[in-house]
């Protein structure tokens, strides 16, 4: 792809993140990597006295009368400076507010705030403020307390564009600090490494405690009085946050962001950057330098942010990630079409993965095979040349059809090969082409759909006129060649060895046990607990010395009743007494399970019968030898 194309597609897609920047897309994430760079110690000079619970047990109930914090400020009196973060706005006893309003001094800074806001040039204004009584404001000056809360709703600033001044800002500046009106939002810092040391208002009102020189705030901690707030480092009381505030002012730590068209610029060039590195670089390379070019915009962010100013954490990378993998995603397409005749021309005579491996490593197209782990299904339908009979060619052709078609796309579904159809039976595998750790729970679902699918087709079927069509299904896990098999003119991809015949072995003894799957005892292991298996008997299958386990795939431990719980528990509890040789008493429960309709159980009543009769000796290993296929 030359260069005009590649820059086509980055500039996309920087005009793409450009709009959702513009847009606020991501504004949670880009705050909650910028509180990362928000850590300030504390400053040592505030100190916070608090209206806790034990204040509140020994003054009395909230509100209180104003003289005690009359009673209270003239302790404060060496102080630096004295905020109280308490709306005074409405008249109380005139004794009361005539003691507080006697007890203020002009370094105290008393509290306001705005109830209404409206939206102005700089942001949300005050229209409808709650002033300190007039008798106080005569006294101390006051300031704002209000706080933003962004869209996570967390806080993390206050608005220096409301008409009246800040609070904070009010303190700060009789500790010593130069205010800068900025109207920015991100004015402050909070520190997540300590909290600010606090005193109870009983003790700061009847201790010897030392104020001299300190920048002291009044305010509720009281979890009843419910001024909390949440923040990047938890929830923090009012009090404490305008003790952060505070604290940025007077170290000026006054935060700053880059501007909209500098962002957007920054994002647009980013994005073509990595276009450009496409037409210069190898596709792996380039995305390395993408990576480095991310890492690099990220260094120079947290170098920005020591001068308190923030630049975009979320588009700027993600523009060169996204441009990378959008200019990846474009040349892959480009080839795939390049190898689109490959892919048609095999399509249609082998599995979609088989096609999938021989477009990616066409030397495969040759002879020969490779050892791997699968899992082997086989399925037959039962009975079917007697119902073909009844039926005429087209009718049995449709039914057919509409069978095969069904149970391959859940072979497929669950990333399953059908190797091959053998009349109405099918052939199928899991582990190959593809690695599929998890191939024998992927064929143990695809069984339990299959047969799911099938229940569906038989009430379809029924109203249609055809007979009842049923299914046995056998599953076996193991080592198997898989590859190219046949002559040089025409071969296909099969497995072959041991584990598949044994896999249709175990298909065709369904029968005999009257159950729709049996797998071996190699699959059963590699299945967890989400399965509900039984053990059903220890064969040796014809063509086979040595005895295998087989079990049962019932289906879905959630899909099965108590019913049949209990019916599978009485079957384990004959099947124990079997092999114990206790036949008499093998039949009792074998008896209690038959009730159910299961055929296994009536197959172990008549072979105990046999054996009460004709003991098989001390010696017999239990196993049952299979006499047909």
């Amino acid at each position: 792809m030359n260069l005009k194309n590649h820059l086509l597609v980055s500039f996309f897609v920087g005009a793409v993140l450009s709009l959702a920047f513009i847009l606020g897309i991501f504004s949670h994430a880009q705050t909650a990597l910028q509180d990362t760079l928000y850590d300030a110690p504390i400053d040592p000079r505030i100190v916070i006295v608090a209206i806790d619970d034990a204040s509140i047990q020994h003054i009395g109930r909230w509100p209180w009368n104003r003289s005690a914090y009359a009673e209270l400020l003239p302790k404060l009196a060496n102080a630096k400076a004295v905020g109280i973060d308490i709306v005074f706005s409405e008249q109380s006893a005139a004794a009361d507010d005539r003691a507080l309003a006697d007890a203020l001094e002009p370094h105290t800074v008393l509290a306001a705030e705005y109830t209404a806001f409206e939206q102005g040039p700089q942001g949300l204004i005050g229209t409808k403020p709650l002033l300190p009584l007039p008798e106080l404001r005569e006294k101390a000056p006051y300031g704002m307390v209000n706080l933003i809360t962004d869209k996570d709703g967390k806080v993390r600033s206050t608005n220096t564009a409301l008409a009246e001044p800040l609070f904070a800002e009010k303190i700060a500046e009789l500790a010593g600090a130069k205010i800068q009106a900025e109207n920015t939002r991100y004015l402050f810092t909070f520190s997540d490494t300590a909290r600010y040391p606090s005193i109870p208002f009983i003790d700061a009102l009847r201790g010897d405690y030392t104020f001299a020189g300190k920048i002291v705030l009044i305010g509720a901690t009281a979890p009843d009085l419910h001024d909390y707030h949440l923040t990047p480092v938890g929830k923090m009381s009012g009090v404490e946050i305008q003790a952060n505030l505070i604290a940025s002012i007077l170290a000026g730590r006054s935060w700053r962001h880059e501007s909209r068209l500098i962002a957007v610029i920054v994002i647009v060039l980013a994005s073509l950057a990595v276009g450009f590195l496409f037409t210069r670089l190898n596709a792996w390379i380039a995305g390395l330098a993408a990576l480095g070019l991310a890492f690099a915009y990220l260094v120079i962010a947290v170098l920005f942010s020591s001068s308190y100013i923030l630049l975009d954490l979320v588009f700027a990378p993600l523009s060169l990630i996204s441009s990378y993998v959008a200019n990846l995603t474009h040349h892959y397409l480009l080839e795939r079409k390049q190898k689109q005749y490959i892919h048609d021309a095999f399509s249609r005579y082998v599995a979609p993965e088989v096609v999938s491996q021989l477009v990616k490593h066409p030397e495969k197209l040759s002879l020969g095979g490779e050892r791997r782990e699968i899992t082997i299904f086989f399925s037959d339908v039962r009975g079917f040349t007697t119902f073909s009979e009844a039926l005429s060619p087209e009718k049995l052709v449709h039914l057919l059809n509409e069978y095969l078609t069904a149970m391959t796309d859940i072979i497929m579904d669950h990333g399953g090969v059908v190797d091959k159809y053998i009349g109405d039976a099918i052939m199928a595998f899991w582990g190959a082409p593809l690695e599929q750790p998890d191939h024998a729970v992927r064929a143990a679902n695809a069984t339990i759909a299959m047969n799911e699918r099938l229940k569906q087709l038989q009430k379809k079927w029924k109203e249609e006129g055809y007979p009842l069509v049923e299914i046995g299904c056998g599953l076996n896990t193991g080592p198997a060649v898989i590859g190219n098999m046949g002559s040089d003119k025409r071969f296909n991809y099969t497995a072959m060895g041991d584990t598949i015949n044994l896999g249709s072995r175990l298909e065709g003894i369904t029968k005999e046990y009257g159950v729709k799957t049996i797998i071996s005892e190699s699959t059963q292991k590699q299945l967890d607990e989400t399965f509900f298996v039984r053990e059903l008997d220890l064969v040796r299958v014809k063509g086979k010395k040595e005895p295998i386990r087989i079990f049962e795939l019932i289906g879905k431990i959630d899909t099965v009743n108590l019913k049949q719980k209990e019916m599978i528990g009485h079957f384990a509890a004959g099947l124990a007494n079997y092999r114990a040789k206790k036949f008499k008493d093998a039949i009792l429960d074998f008896a209690k399970s038959a009730r159910e309709g299961d055929r296994a159980s009536e197959l172990y009543i008549a072979r105990c019968e046999h054996f009460i009769k004709e003991h098989p000796g001390n010696e017999w290993d239990c196993v049952w030898v299979m006499k047909t296929k």
